[in-house]
C-alpha cells in the first residue's frame, strides 16, 4: 500500500502544484528535478514509517515523473482544473503529517498541501 501511496502522492503533488502534466513540467528549466525531489520526500516518509518502497519501484516512479512528453497527470490536478474540491487531506496532508511524526521534513508536500488547501477554501461560498 505504501508503494501505491508514494506513487499517487508524488504525481499528485507534482502535477497539482505545477498545474501541468509531467511532460509540461519536465519541459521547463528545473522541471526534471522537481519530481524526483518530491519522490524523495515521499519515499523517506515510507521508510521512516517502517515500509520502505523497493528500489525498483522508486526507479519506475522516478522514470514516470521525469519522462519528456508524458501526458501523466493526477486526479488532484484534474479536480482543480475542473473546479472540484481536491482530496488534499487524504493524499498529501496525511503523508506530510506522518513524516512530521517521524522527524522527516517534507517542504514540497507542505507547499503542495498549503496550495491545495487555499484552493479548496476558495470554493467555499463567502459568508
Amino acid at each position: 500500500m505504501w508503494e501505491k501511496w508514494v506513487l499517487v502522492a508524488t504525481v499528485g503533488a507534482l502535477t497539482s502544484l505545477m498545474r501541468g502534466t509531467v511532460g509540461d513540467i519536465v519541459a521547463v528549466p528545473g522541471g526534471r528535478d522537481l519530481g524526483p525531489a518530491i519522490l524523495a520526500e515521499a519515499s523517506a516518509v515510507a521508510a521512516a514509517a517502517g515500509c520502505p518502497v523497493p528500489a525498483g519501484a522508486i526507479a519506475r516512479i522516478r522514470q514516470m515523473v521525469t519522462q519528456a512528453g508524458s501526458a501523466l497527470n493526477s486526479s488532484l490536478s484534474r479536480d482543480v482544473a475542473e473546479g472540484r474540491p481536491a482530496e488534499v487531506e487524504q493524499v498529501l496532508a496525511d503523508l506530510a503529517r506522518r513524516g512530521a511524526g517521524h522527524g522527516v521534513k517534507t517542504p514540497l508536500f507542505d507547499l503542495a498541501t498549503m496550495q491545495l488547501r487555499i484552493y479548496n477554501n476558495s470554493l467555499r461560498p463567502s459568508r
